[in-house]
């Protein structure tokens, strides 16, 4: 049995858009939505079998579990478009449910139109309002327009669209003139201005950037209503719920917190297997060696302070890998030239507009590099033209012959053959390995057995992606690039995934609004806006609040453009005089970038000695009698080893902070 929504009385409501209002104005129903002994089915396929749930009013619930456990169909029952198979479903009488449409078809109808249909009462209010003459009725539906903030609602839809990214004059044009990515933010838009109690979100953040995701993530957090929103973010989720329902072989468990600590919880139940705990320990290991030589420098104390974060997940970590189906590894390049590839003054400009401004720049095998920037930017500008895919309009871009770069585009799971299987996918691309050892790979990708056989048609769209990932990893690339990899992906996917590009050998370059996976794999960040690209000085945590501050700048100028629009605004300066200017940047941080890797190279090989020796002394047989003149001299040697290591990181400090100040002085 389903209880369907029903309509309710014109009252004071608050305003449909801006969050304010307290949910439920029928304080004697029992406030709670209720599933009781569930079951659903998708086909011959058990998804929910005997599964219970209890959401009260005000929660604000994350739906997890791997893809294809049965969380959009859940949703689908909620919303009354999916009956059950068995078992109770109950929203309280009177709710009003807003979620998200599939699909927003184009039209010629104005996009303002289009997000104020989400407030239905306010419709109902003006189209009665059209019919009515009489006097004394117009009054009281005034007056009921009036409760309800109706006269402002189309301000509240700009600032709706704004935060969503769009431009001011966007709210006027026809549905049919966006891409399918941006209706859909449209569709996000008209259900957030729904007057409604309960808000279903199937995975929101999809098309969105990260200044987006940021937005709706504090729009959420102020939602008085109760939500329950699917979503593959674990930093989203960490950020906007406040229980976790997750659903593992047909059950669904409930966790008070956010994600991180339902996935502690979940952890607490599984043995942790010798092999991982050694795992982890190795880590460990090389975290903390990292932290204890870079956590003092100058443009290093980030970094060391994100990987003091990852040491204190590391003991949670290791029980929750046991437990995941899926186990990456990226295989180790054959060649690591250095540089990987430069690009010398490039340009890419697409008729009269430039898309990418004249830039140049080296990647080296140890590079690992987040793109940072809002949709529209140019970063995926910059991936395809660095993997030879786009040509510049002016400029070179150079790579050593024979090197592999291997890129992952948004949209690259659609030029897959439907009718072929993974198999058959990766035999095409190595038609010389051993069938058995391909199937032992794509085990580990998650296709085991008959999966491996199946068309990709039958596969999921977070299969697709996985099986692209699985097509780009057995080429053991020297150079990945990485556009968006985790759209589709879910969680345990996700976490598969950073953990083998931590452990990638090769160098790395990554856009992605998925923040947990930025934070893990890049060790520095570059920022493109409008067109420009830059070295951000700073971690993610650094770059949110410059978000934020251009948000409080643009509230307190009364724009009403979003953050983006500050972000994405043209520079004061001239093209040439821009050119000009970095130019004589460039030269001027060219040498104090060559005494810093100098004095950095000269670190690694006193430390590379250093530890060679300390192995050497460790060996019991160098304390024997006849060995005292040998261990004299290791030890005299490791003393002076020891000096010279200072002596070379106080050179390197004084490098660096000598370029992070030359830096500094260029960007002000």
């Amino acid at each position: 049995m389903y209880v369907t929504p029903g309509s309710r009385p014109v009252q004071p409501r608050g305003a449909a858009g801006d969050a304010v209002r307290t949910p439920g104005d029928f304080p004697t129903l029992r406030r709670m939505i209720r599933l009781e002994d569930i079951e659903l089915r998708r086909g011959r396929q058990v998804l929910l079998q005997h599964a219970d749930l209890t959401v009260h009013a005000g929660w604000r619930v994350g739906l997890t579990g791997a893809n294809g456990c049965g969380k959009s169909s859940l949703l689908a029952a909620l919303q009354g478009e999916l009956s059950l198979d068995a078992g109770h479903a109950e929203v309280p009488e009177g709710w009003v449910v807003a979620h998200l449409p599939q699909e927003v078809p184009g039209s010629q109808r104005r996009a303002v139109d289009y997000v104020l249909d989400g407030d239905a009462e306010l419709r109902d209010l003006e189209a009665r309002l059209e019919r009515t003459t009489d006097g004394e009725a117009q009054a009281h539906l005034y007056a009921a327009i009036d409760a309800i903030d109706g006269w402002t609602a189309e301000a509240r839809v700009q600032r709706l669209l704004a935060g969503l990214g769009f431009a001011p004059a966007d709210g006027e044009r026809p549905l049919g003139d966006f891409s399918g990515g941006w209706r859909m933010r449209l569709g996000l838009a008209r259900t957030l201005m729904t007057r409604s109690d309960l808000l279903l979100l199937d995975e929101p953040t999809n098309h969105l950037d990260m200044e987006t995701i940021l937005w709706l993530e504090g729009w959420i957090q102020r939602y008085p209503g109760t939500v329950i929103v699917i979503a593959h973010d674990r930093r989203f989720l960490d950020s906007v719920v406040t229980h976790i329902a997750h659903i593992e072989r047909g059950s669904i468990s409930l966790y008070a917190g956010s994600y991180t600590h339902a996935e502690a919880k979940r952890a607490e139940a599984i043995a942790q297997s010798e092999a991982s705990a050694a795992k982890v320990a190795a880590e460990r290991a090389h975290l903390e060696d990292f932290v204890r030589r870079f956590r003092a420098k100058a443009t290093k104390a980030r970094q060391a302070q994100s990987r003091l974060k990852r040491l204190e997940r590391l003991d949670e970590v290791a029980v929750i890998r046991a437990a995941r189906p899926i186990h990456l590894e990226i295989p180790t390049p054959e060649r690591l030239p250095d540089p990987l590839l430069a690009l010398d003054h490039v340009e890419v400009r697409s008729g009269d507009r430039i898309r990418l401004h004249p830039t140049s720049l080296r990647l080296r095998p140890e590079d690992r590099i987040g793109v940072l920037g809002p949709n529209g930017a140019g970063k995926s500008t910059l991936l395809t033209l660095l993997a030879g895919e786009l040509a510049p309009t002016a400029g070179e871009r150079r790579v050593e012959p024979g090197m592999r770069v291997g890129y992952f585009a948004q949209h690259q799971s659609e030029q897959l053959d439907l009718h072929a299987s993974p198999l058959v996918h990766l035999q095409r691309q190595d038609p010389r390995a051993e069938e058995q050892r391909l199937r032992n790979f794509l085990g580990g990708m998650g296709f085991p057995g008959e999966k491996a056989d199946a068309p990709v048609d039958q596969c999921s769209g977070g299969e697709r992606v996985r099986l692209v990932l699985a097509l780009l990893i057995w080429q053991a690339p020297s150079l990945l690039l990485l556009d968006e990899p985790t759209n589709h992906l879910d969680l345990d996917m996700r976490e598969a995934l950073a953990e083998a590009l931590e452990n990638y050998a090769g160098g790395l370059v990554v856009v992605a609004h998925d923040r947990e996976l930025l934070a893990r794999v890049c060790d520095r960040f570059w920022k493109v806006e409008a067109g420009y690209l830059s070295d951000f000085d700073g971690d993610l945590d650094d770059y949110a609040r410059e978000l934020k501050a251009r948000e409080r700048e643009s509230a307190a100028t009364n724009d009403p453009k979003a953050p983006a629009a500050i972000a994405t605004r043209a520079p004061a300066l001239s093209q040439k005089e821009r050119r000009q200017q970095a130019a004589q940047a460039r030269a001027a941080l060219k040498p104090l970038k060559k005494r810093a890797d100098q004095a950095e190279q000269a670190c690694a090989r006193v430390q590379e000695r250093l530890d060679a020796l300390e192995i050497e002394l460790a060996d019991p047989a160098l304390y024997a009698d006849e060995a005292a003149d040998r261990l004299a001299q290791l030890t005299r040697e490791q003393g002076e080893l020891r000096g010279r290591l200072e002596m070379a990181e106080a050179e390197w400090m004084e490098a660096l902070e000598a370029l992070e100040a030359a830096r500094g002085e260029t960007t002000e």
